[in-house]
């Protein structure tokens, strides 16, 4: 009972808390740009995912293919190099099976905040581009994208 108790407690805390921005995991992992491939690599699958989620909100409208096609560009480029990242990492086949289990996990959990949160966006400011996803999106394009190329 008491465990039951503690676990409706802690939930809404785990529920309501925000995700925390690709600003401040970077700011926790300051190797990430150079030595630490793990961080690189999930960073890279945050950006991937960011832009899959961009690019699915504007394929359906005219007026906005250009936005459209640039997002999906940069989906494919950030998910390719997260998944080249965490090959190279591992030393065998096993290791990246493990790997593409957790990056699916993740993908999956990072898909469904950013699509709550654009949703969000949309209702409250009109908008995809603000909050949350505008500090990634420019987290993305001026700090990660340059180091991938």
């Amino acid at each position: 009972m008491k465990k039951l108790l503690l676990l409706l407690f802690l939930t809404p805390c785990i529920t309501f808390a925000s995700p925390a921005t690709l600003n401040e995991y970077i700011s926790k992992h300051s190797s990430w740009s150079s030595s630490d491939k793990a961080s690189l690599s999930y960073i890279a699958s945050r950006c991937g995912i960011l832009f899959e989620v961009i690019s699915v909100r504007y394929k359906n409208i005219d007026d906005a293919q250009e936005i459209y096609n640039t997002s999906l560009i940069n989906a494919v480029t950030f998910s390719r190099a997260s998944s080249d990242i965490y090959k190279t990492r591992c030393i065998n086949f096993d290791c990246i099976k493990v790997e593409k289990i957790a990056s699916q996990e993740r993908e999956k959990k990072w898909a469904s905040i950013y699509e709550e949160e654009a949703e969000k966006n949309i209702d409250v400011y009109g908008e995809i581009i603000h909050g949350v996803i505008k500090s990634d999106f420019s987290t993305c394009i001026s700090a990660v994208k340059p180091i991938l190329k």
